[in-house]
């Protein structure tokens, strides 16, 4: 049974923030890093104390709209949020209230932050062949700047002043396909816990000149020295790897390849994957991206551009496209699938 996207969509709201906004930053920017860090062109922030729950509303009804679906066609829903006013719980019981899903209807919140919507991904095409459910919703929502959220992002650090604000939502069923499921394939590099861990802080820099007010801790936090000398052993690796497991599980090679979606923490991150590729023969022209108009969308990314990148009409019939996430805990899945329409 081909299973994968009936329908995918997109939701971007809030303010527009520019390097220029973000200049105050500089001064915190790492000895190491200066020569060639720059912050994206723009990103979004959609300051609201309800931000998550917005997002994760609207692009909801957007998907369903989309699908010419109601709330009752669906039969499961999967959720994840990064950010937001709440850690516990995320907003796929929110997304059920809003909108009136029947009660019988289940929530899994997953919490693999970057990872999250193609784990959901893999969890909803799972789920669709074992014939218990038809008809997944999957919601990811990233919303960094909530005012007084219980996870945001540290605005005294540049690295995480990248994050940006986005909502993506896909239907997964095997009917009406936009796109089939071909294979997956994972590595999951636990020795990263620590380094990439969230947790209750303080700001780096309280009292940094020009920084906007924050409240006397932030969730969010990752990116430790150690972090960027073990991305330095592994980065060139790390595309390559999991493009390569991918294919060979849905029984293709490289040349088979049309285009790479991937997860965008930083181009200072993601060009390394890039020139890995490119010892392998894969061409740099095949990784496509929004860096520079959205940022670090976190869990966000790889559905955002989806839509983005469909509607522009990117995409073609036969298309095979590899998706790339790296999430938390050193979770980084790769699926592999099939463009329909």
């Amino acid at each position: 049974m081909k299973v994968g996207l009936e329908a995918i969509a997109m939701d971007m709201q809030g303010d527009v923030v520019t390097p220029k906004d973000q200049e105050y930053l500089l001064p915190t920017v790492p000895e190491f890093l200066r020569a060639t860090f720059h912050f994206p062109e723009q990103i979004r922030r959609f300051r609201n104390d309800d931000a998550a729950e917005i997002l994760a509303e609207n692009v909801s009804r957007k998907v369903l709209d989309q699908a010419g679906l109601k709330p009752s066609d669906i039969d499961y829903i999967i959720a994840n949020n990064c950010g937001g006013k709440y850690t516990v719980p995320m907003v796929g019981g929110y997304i059920h209230w809003k909108l009136g899903f029947p009660v019988e209807v289940p929530v899994l919140n997953i919490s693999n932050a970057c990872a999250s919507f193609v784990d959901g991904c893999e969890v909803a095409w799972n789920l669709v062949n074992a014939g218990k459910y038809k008809r997944i919703l999957l919601v990811t929502v990233a919303a960094w700047e909530t005012i007084g959220g219980q996870c945001r992002t540290d605005l005294s650090n540049a690295q995480f002043a990248m994050m940006g604000d986005g909502a993506g939502a896909a239907i997964i069923s095997s009917q009406n396909l936009k796109c089939e499921f071909l294979s997956t394939f994972n590595r999951t590099w636990p020795e990263t816990y620590d380094m990439c861990g969230a947790k209750p802080k303080a700001p780096d820099v309280p009292d940094l000149p020009g920084c906007p007010p924050q409240p006397p801790f932030s969730s969010y936090g990752y990116g430790t020295p150690e972090f960027f000398m073990w991305w330095q052993k592994v980065g060139e690796r790390f595309g390559i790897d999991g493009i390569l497991g991918g294919l060979k599980n849905a029984n293709l090679t490289l040349n088979d390849l049309d285009v790479v979606i991937f997860h965008q923490p930083a181009d200072l991150l993601y060009d390394i994957w890039i020139w890995g590729a490119e010892k392998e023969g894969l061409s740099k022209d095949k990784w496509i991206h929004t860096w520079n108009k959205y940022g670090n969308m976190s869990n966000a990314v790889i559905p955002v551009n989806l839509a983005e990148f469909s509607a522009e009409g990117k995409f073609w019939k036969g298309m095979i496209q590899a998706w790339i996430t790296i999430g938390a805990g050193g979770h980084t899945p790769t699926m592999i699938v099939k463009w329909l329409t």
